[in-house]
């Protein structure tokens, strides 16, 4: 479904990824882990158009859209939820959603209501305080704001970018639950970037390791990770 071949990118002339290739396969969640600034995050804004390129292409179901602006790649099917949630604290949590599903090609087509009803049989938590402005919400909540305008506009693939950053044990456990339930339930392929291994341990088919902007290991069996003490002290062993 995606795949990045041999991506190079730089900030202000230093690099910040290295040939680096990775593959998201259908109804896949994949996960890429490393330290903070090892390039998790330039990873996913490349995938979606906000970091040039100086070398590699990026594919999506085939299509070459390396030169696509990030508007055209969400009208593709890939939903982002970064980091920093990026919500409008003014805004409800109903109002941040939907916010997704404005200017969409078939955005005379949407049933809004019924895009909400998906999104609350992923979060059901969520619907108590769907009316409540997003600036008054805990971090979990806000989380799941955030995992759901992503997901509103029913993406062919999810990016989640460190997700379960500062979140309580309870609502790690939730989120995991509903990541699952993505995947299994609407089919999505999920990629998401961590910090720490034990976040996505058992969430993930797949993973890739990576330090200084270089993919330096990728396995489906994180116990190999857990076996290898230099990749254990990136990844850590939470």
């Amino acid at each position: 479904m995606l795949e990045l071949d041999d991506i190079e990118a730089t900030i202000e002339g230093v690099t910040v990824l290295r040939d680096s290739n990775v593959d998201v396969g259908e109804t896949e969640s994949v996960a890429i882990v490393g330290r903070n600034g090892a390039g998790k995050t330039s990873t996913f804004r490349t995938v979606m158009g906000l970091r040039d390129l100086d070398h590699g292409t990026v594919t999506f179901r085939g299509e070459d859209i390396t030169d696509y602006e990030t508007y055209k790649r969400k009208r593709l099917g890939i939903g982002f939820a970064p980091e920093d949630r990026q919500l409008i604290s003014k805004l409800t949590a109903r109002e941040n959603i939907e916010m997704s599903l404005w200017g969409s090609d078939d955005e005379s087509d949407i049933d809004a209501d019924e895009r909400l009803s998906m999104v609350l049989d992923v979060f059901p938590a969520m619907e108590e305080f769907l009316d409540r402005a997003a600036g008054k919400l805990s971090g979990g909540q806000q989380q799941m704001v955030a995992v759901s305008r992503a997901l509103v506009s029913q993406p062919e693939l999810l990016l989640l970018d460190e997700p379960f950053e500062g979140l309580a044990p309870g609502i790690k456990k939730d989120l995991r639950e509903s990541i699952e339930t993505v995947r299994n339930d609407l089919g999505t392929s999920v990629f998401i970037a961590e910090s720490q291994l034990s976040h996505v341990r058992g969430v993930v088919d797949r993973l890739y390791v990576i330090e200084r902007g270089e993919i330096i290991a990728e396995t489906d069996d994180p116990a190999s990770i857990e076996e290898d003490e230099k990749l254990m002290e990136i990844v850590g062993g939470g």
